[in-house]
């Protein structure tokens, strides 16, 4: 029999929330429920989200909405060796337009990107690094509110978007 390792982790960015509701608290819970850890690429905005994330196994970046408990507490950009991969988690900074190209340059020797601001779901690779970004939690512009699961299988990795209903 072959054995498989499997870890699921969820992703998500730019909730832009102040508090946490009853409804978005278990939907959050339903959306992770079987993730072994959850990365935020930044703009929680308050404390009380931070908090109530840090319930899971819990990774996070500083965002530029971030209130100042936020940025004082985590970094601007991290990278986690997971499942045998390294992934590099930041924010992103200025014009939504050309972001991946920024996030980019922010890393070296990294099998994924994870980056935010933009609210704009991506999945797409650049040199065999995986950039993804999970959109935004709440429905922005004309994209729906959406996550991400990035699930790693061995030396696979498969990434998708979840719509927030």
């Amino acid at each position: 029999m072959i054995k498989t390792n499997m870890i699921r982790i969820g992703v998500l960015s730019d909730t832009h929330l102040v508090k946490m509701s009853r409804e978005t608290k278990q939907k959050i819970k339903e959306l992770f429920r079987d993730t072994a850890i959850l990365i935020h690429a930044g703009d929680m905005t308050s404390m009380e989200v931070y908090e109530y994330l840090n319930n899971w196994d819990f990774k996070a970046v500083a965002g530029n909405m971030d209130d100042d408990d936020l940025v004082s507490l985590l970094p601007r950009q991290r990278i986690e060796e997971i499942g045998g991969k390294r992934i590099g988690v930041t924010h992103g900074r200025g014009s939504p337009h050309g972001i991946e190209d920024v996030v980019y340059k922010e890393f070296h020797d990294v099998d994924i990107i994870i980056f935010g601001h933009s609210h704009i779901p991506l999945f797409t690779k650049r040199n065999r690094v995986i950039m993804f970004n999970p959109g935004a939690f709440k429905r922005s512009y004309s994209y729906a509110g959406s996550v991400g699961m990035i699930e790693i299988v061995d030396d696979t990795i498969q990434c998708r978007h979840i719509e927030v209903q």
